[in-house]
């Protein structure tokens, strides 16, 4: 008897590469790999026989998708374009917006009844983060108040696009479910992205190191200046990808006493805090033959956002993410995420 089919976008990625591994030693499903190279998904999971990885090679997000589509159960949608990978506004807003929305569509009119979408944790926050530096926690509830109309795509910070375009197009998303109450919608909102690498990765360049970048800036960009990213919640990759195949396995969540109607299916999923003076203190106590590639330690911290996450609701309904215990220590996901920079520079070197 077939398999279920799970189509996945982004699986050339750090986030999708992990979702792919565990959906494959999982088994459940065959899985369907949406790529622009179908070598480069290939060569990440060279064993993976065709009955258990399909691949189909497509240009981009706004592509039709009608025949990758057919006979599918299910669709994880991970890809996205960012500041993190080298990509300009308008691309960003293309893929974010236009290919999120282009692909979602398309699976609703065939039929489609589950759809995992990789959201953002910026969605959660205003645009200029204000409610980041409050007391009162932050809860899936909370939505950036960003329109369609308001975004400049031509904006330089590119920071603001991604934000913004990844808001507007979850709204957008869910507008989609609401008027199709068949279909199974599920957004996952991860913060900061760090993690090791799946085995046979193809690293090239520091874009494909994805936000595990930040990690290697703190070594890179010399002894006077940290990183600038001030989120300050994190995720281990293989936690966001573990919480992707349990929105998969999640039937639809109760009727809420107080609506009448069903709650959505909005998870921040995250981790801990964690702060950059933190992780410099963490390499050089692990990896110390690095600690003169470090700020020094008399620079300033600099600002991250403070605001409290609340994450009862994920803790009540997503499975298998109860609380702290539930995560990879964030030291290993910063060590991970260190280590894969390094190998890139080894590649670096060699050649």
């Amino acid at each position: 008897m077939s398999k279920p089919i799970v189509l996945i976008t982004g699986g050339t990625g750090l986030t999708g590469s992990h979702i792919i591994s565990q959906l494959l030693e999982q088994g459940q499903y065959t899985v369907r790999g949406v790529a622009r190279s179908a070598s480069k998904l290939k060569s990440i999971f060279p064993d993976a026989r065709p009955d258990q990885l399909e691949i189909v090679e497509i240009p981009n997000l706004t592509s039709d998708f009608t025949e990758a589509l057919k006979g599918v159960y299910a669709v994880i949608h991970v890809a996205s374009a960012t500041y993190a990978n080298g990509a300009t506004g308008p691309e960003i807003f293309e893929v974010a917006y236009e290919g999120t929305l282009n692909l979602i569509q398309q699976a609703i009119k065939q039929g489609i009844k589950k759809i995992v979408y990789t959201g953002a944790y910026g969605s959660l926050l205003d645009t200029k983060i204000s409610n980041g530096f409050s007391t009162v926690p932050i809860t899936e509830k909370d939505f950036g108040p960003i329109t369609l109309e308001e975004l400049d795509r031509t904006d330089t910070n590119l920071t603001t696009i991604y934000q913004a375009s990844k808001t507007i197009a979850e709204k957008k998303a869910w507008e989609l479910a609401h008027e199709n109450p068949d279909v199974d919608l599920t957004v996952l909102l991860p913060p900061g992205i760090f993690g090791p690498l799946v085995p046979n990765f193809v690293l090239k360049s520091r874009e494909s190191l994805s936000s595990n970048d930040y990690v290697y800036q703190i070594i890179l960009n010399g002894p006077d200046a940290y990183p600038f990213f001030p989120v300050s919640d994190m995720v281990d990759v293989r936690d966001i990808a573990r919480a992707h195949l349990a929105a998969l396995a999640l039937p639809p969540l109760p009727v809420d006493e107080e609506t009448g109607s069903r709650r959505d299916k909005r998870f921040i999923v995250s981790g801990c805090k964690y702060w950059w003076k933190e992780v410099a203190d963490l390499i050089r106590r692990e990896r110390p033959h690095l600690a003169h590639r470090l700020p020094k330690e008399d620079v300033p911290a600099p600002v991250q956002i403070t605001t409290p996450l609340d994450l009862s609701f994920t803790e009540k309904f997503l499975p298998g993410f109860e609380g702290v215990q539930s995560y990879y220590p964030w030291e290993d996901s910063i060590l991970g995420a260190l280590d894969s920079a390094l190998a890139l520079e080894q590649d670096g070197k060699k050649n």
